[in-house]
């Protein structure tokens, strides 16, 4: 194979192309007889970790909830048993799934079930170069192209086997895998960094809502006490109709208005990605869905309790299953309520209170009125919102900086 786009100055020279047998990267499949584990040999805290489906996810092993084995019952099985720097792939159901078995991971003794594989690499290839492999848009490709079983996708020994693949020496393989997991430490690191902020902003918005922390006025003089009203005083709550949709309203795939659905909700704000448009509709016909700046559009049927504001004009109108909020700004702060809608205790003891279940979840027009929102003066609304926002906009920030991290590494993959 030719030398890639991309080259580290001091290597040159062609590349190996082969499929991973000939590679050297072996497939193991676990213990399938007689002494494969069965729900009463399974313990919280034992010798070997029996990995579950669950521990093996597209970012690696998750450990949140594990099974253990005793060490007559681990000694007891022939294969399956993991050595460092061994891969993990998944290869039933949710198929592709990789984890690295290196220093990094506490566990000692490890094993895996049916629905998963070992690769260990040998001779020609690094497991740092074929973890980076595994978790690029190659392998991506390969999956979509050769998992089968609609219901339950399903990978085979000899199909992975089969994986093609191109390869430099050793020293290149590792220049290249210690380069690409730098990058991966830093999206790590922003991740964490992420995670961190929305941790603080949750535990703010806890302390701001319960009074624990209060904000004085600009001349440092204390705010009043707080009312509690409920919201359908201090807003205007609506919804499209069905008749609106089924006689007035055609979707298109392209246009200038939007009409916004359930799967436009998403973090606190709009998600437009997937949407579709309705400029060839009878708009005089869908007066009160048309939705204008500092509205509230809360989901309330399938998944309950995504909110978003809109911030332009003429652009957006309600679909089904979305709810249109407007508030009485003499009364409410239209950000303050964003964010009040998003404290975890105001979904708990208000929204959860008044889901009706069904096979599909839902809440009524009324009983949205009927929530109970707390009522700090104007000002001490605003003081709120804006001390929120802020923290929302570091950690969209952060966001960003880990999307574009991304794909920048994606970018290095391919090239």
């Amino acid at each position: 194979m030719a030398a890639p786009k991309l080259r580290f100055k001091e290597f040159d020279g062609d590349w190996t192309s082969s499929d991973f047998s000939k590679a050297s990267v072996q497939i193991i499949d676990g213990d399938r007889g007689f002494n494969y584990p069965k729900s009463d040999d399974f313990y919280d805290d034992e010798f070997c970790l029996f990995l579950n489906a669950g521990n093996v996810t597209k970012q690696g092993f998750n450990f949140e909830n594990t099974q253990f084995i005793t060490k007559n019952k681990d000694s007891s099985l022939r294969k399956g048993k993991l050595e460092r720097n061994d891969l993990v792939i998944t290869t039933r159901g949710t198929v592709g799934n990789v984890a690295y078995f290196n220093d990094s991971v506490s566990f000692k003794n490890m094993r895996i079930n049916s629905g998963m594989v070992i690769a260990r690499c040998q001779k020609n290839v690094l497991a740092d170069f074929i973890n980076q492999f595994l978790n690029s848009d190659l392998f991506e490709k390969w999956l979509d192209k050769n998992a089968f079983g609609s219901a339950q996708p399903q990978l085979t020994v000899k199909l992975l086997n089969s994986i093609d693949l191109n390869y430099p020496s050793k020293p290149e393989q590792t220049k290249i895998a210690s380069f690409l997991s730098a990058v991966d430490e830093k999206i790590s690191q922003l991740t964490q960094k992420h995670q961190l902020l929305s941790q603080y902003k949750q535990g703010m918005m806890q302390k701001l809502f319960s009074q624990q922390i209060r904000f004085k006025a600009d001349d440092g003089s204390e705010f009043g006490e707080w009312d509690f009203i409920e919201l359908g005083t201090a807003t205007d709550v609506t919804k499209l109709a069905g008749y609106e949709f089924t006689k007035h309203i055609v979707y298109k795939d392209s246009g200038n208005l939007i009409a916004l659905r359930g799967l436009n909700v998403k973090n606190n704000k709009l998600d437009l990605s997937d949407v579709k448009y309705i400029d060839d509709s009878d708009l005089k016909m869908l007066g009160r869905s048309k939705l204008y700046i500092d509205d509230l559009i809360f989901t309330y049927v399938g998944t309950i309790g995504d909110v978003a504001l809109i911030q332009e004009n003429e652009k957006f109108y309600l679909a089904p299953n979305v709810a249109r909020i407007r508030a009485n700004k003499e009364l409410l702060n239209p950000v303050y309520l964003l964010q009040y809608f998003n404290e975890t205790s105001f979904r708990r003891n208000e929204i959860e209170k008044y889901i009706a279940t069904s096979s599909q979840p839902a809440l009524s027009m009324t009983n949205i009125r009927k929530f109970h929102i707390a009522k700090p003066c104007l000002d001490e609304q605003t003081k709120i919102a804006n001390l929120l926002s802020a923290i929302d906009q570091k950690v969209e920030v952060v966001a960003q900086q880990i999307e574009q991290a991304k794909i920048w590494k994606k970018g290095l993959l391919q090239q």
